[in-house]
């Protein structure tokens, strides 16, 4: 299946407000976003970032750092779009859009924003956050999952889930209810390596998932005595805590997801996990993903009072390049 990529823009000036253009054809209602569109068949993310900002607004833009990706399936094609923060380098407000689409140009405080009609209603969280903040905590949107940086305010979401006997039998076992002080310690350490995430579908947090490189520790731990010393494979965990969310195809949809970010963010070789051997929903979900079981590690986790045996799955970084080239 072919893919829809394009780039969008984003920029704040001296008064914190964000470079946003207004447009529509000519018989339908206009509507705001940052300045995007489609990359040519040759052309780089960056580069067609670069290319729609001076034709939507007349600026010539210095593209900096990448924020996050948004991808998903409108009218049944695929697409992925990059946010990139950028500069002003140059120019003057001028359109010079070839479709003739854009109507107007203009700089928008969090209050506007708030209000405006979008052209993509999901970014006004992420717009929102940007101007208050300059950053964002979203790693990734893949519509209609949003992956984003585990924050204080989430400890209550995590100890709602880590009490709830449906999803302690299948992560942590029911013999392992949390107290908000186990909620810190296991999910907010003061030292920390992982990544910690939460999982929201369609603005509603419903999960977690952490990830993180392997060092030497963690691949003993895994039993990875056939890793290089160059390869750059990581560990994965995750669960949805939300059982009305269980069996909708939601965990294929966040592992498929994860591993592309993985790859193409941090350049992962391999992706490993050890789900629990008698867990068989959630092995044949990896698999559908993309993983495949390599060996079985006996007794390697503790679960309700016994050792248990998992299965070392592991997911490679030709497997998406093979699926790739067959697209």
């Amino acid at each position: 299946m072919s893919v829809w990529r394009g780039a969008a823009a984003m920029c704040i000036n001296e008064k914190r407000e964000l470079l946003m253009i207004l447009q529509g054809r000519p018989d339908e209602e206009k509507r705001w976003s940052v300045p995007s569109g489609e990359a040519n068949d040759d052309e780089t993310y960056e580069a067609c970032c670069a290319r729609e900002v001076w034709e939507e607004t007349g600026y010539e833009a210095g593209v900096g750092r990448f924020l996050h990706e948004k991808g998903g399936v409108s009218r049944g094609i695929l697409y992925k779009v990059k946010y990139y923060e950028i500069d002003i380098i140059g120019g003057t407000p001028t359109l010079h859009d070839p479709d003739e689409l854009i109507c107007d140009i203009a700089w928008k405080s969090a209050e506007d924003i708030g209000k405006l009609d979008l052209t993509y209603p999901e970014d006004r969280p992420f717009l929102l956050e940007y101007v208050a903040t300059g950053t964002s905590g979203i790693l990734y949107r893949s519509n209609p999952l949003t992956v984003r940086k585990l924050v204080p305010g989430d400890a209550k979401l995590l100890f709602t889930w880590m009490n709830e006997p449906e999803v302690l039998q299948f992560y942590g076992g029911r013999d392992q209810a949390h107290t908000m002080e186990r909620v810190q310690e296991q999910f907010y350490p003061e030292e920390d390596v992982l990544f910690r995430c939460i999982v929201e579908y369609d603005g509603k947090p419903i999960g977690y998932i952490q990830y993180d490189l392997l060092d030497e520790e963690g691949m003993q731990y895994y039993g990875l005595a056939d890793a290089s010393a160059i390869e750059r494979i990581f560990g994965m965990d995750q669960f949805i805590g939300e059982p009305a969310y269980w069996n909708r195809g939601i965990g294929q949809h966040l592992m498929s997801s994860m591993l592309r970010h993985l790859a193409e963010q941090h350049q992962a070789d391999r992706v490993v996990m050890d789900p629990q051997a008698w867990n068989e929903r959630a092995i044949a979900c990896y698999e559908k993903s993309g993983f495949r079981k390599v060996k079985l590690l006996p007794e390697q986790e503790w679960h309700e009072g016994a050792k248990r045996d998992c299965w070392l799955m592991e997911w490679r970084q030709d497997d998406l390049e093979a699926t790739d080239a067959k697209k």
